[in-house]
């Protein structure tokens, strides 16, 4: 955990420097991530008067329990995506306030290990293996929510989108045939849910922070 915790804290000082300027920006950290098996950041950077550009990343593997599909399991997410206001701010840069929508663009990545036993009903045999794999997709969001800042610094945003996507999964194991797993796609993305094994997706979240 120690590690995990390191590696978001300095992908996050990464990217702040990236943009290390006098104009105002948010940084914030995705509440409930962990519950998910993740830890998130993002970084909003207003664009105009309506439209800020949000960065997101996140470290996959944090494990509050054992109540996830894998025995291990480790990578990361990223996204980005233009947030667009609904009301106009009279200043040429948004306040970052208020009743937004946003398509999301999200990368995410990890690889898993499981111990499994298999019967093999033909011979009667019992086997049992390490198995492992990656699993990669590319997804498209749409979401909405709103933004609040209390003191013109502590910033809480809520939203909720849903969207499609898809990508590639491997699998590894001498002993047993992926058919008895029935399939090694599954659902729980750690970043973000699908509905089944259809390519409908929806996350969501409350994110806290501050203004700088």
């Amino acid at each position: 955990m120690k590690t995990t915790l390191t590696a978001c804290f300095i992908c996050m000082l990464s990217i702040s420097s990236l943009f290390a300027q006098t104009d105002e920006k948010s940084l914030k950290y995705d509440f409930f991530t962990p519950v998910g098996g993740c830890m998130g950041f993002s970084l909003e950077k207003p664009k105009n008067d309506f439209i800020s550009y949000d960065y997101d990343l996140g470290m996959i593997g944090l494990r509050l329990g054992d109540y996830f599909d894998y025995d291990a399991f480790f990578g990361g997410y990223a996204a980005f995506g233009p947030r667009m206001y609904f009301k106009r701010d009279d200043a040429a840069q948004n306040d970052m306030r208020g009743l937004y929508f946003k398509p999301i663009l999200m990368l995410n990545y990890f690889v898993w290990s499981d111990s499994s036993t298999y019967y093999d009903y033909l011979t009667g045999a019992y086997f049992a293996d390490e198995v492992s794999g990656t699993d990669f997709t590319i997804n498209l969001l749409a979401s909405m929510g709103s933004q609040w800042i209390l003191s013109d610094l502590i910033v809480f945003d809520l939203w909720f989108g849903l969207g499609y996507g898809g990508g590639w999964n491997t699998y590894e194991s001498d002993l047993i045939p992926e058919s008895y797993f029935g399939t090694v796609d599954r659902p729980f993305k750690y970043s973000y849910t699908r509905f089944g094994y259809s390519p409908l997706i929806f996350d969501g979240g409350l994110s806290i922070g501050f203004k700088f």
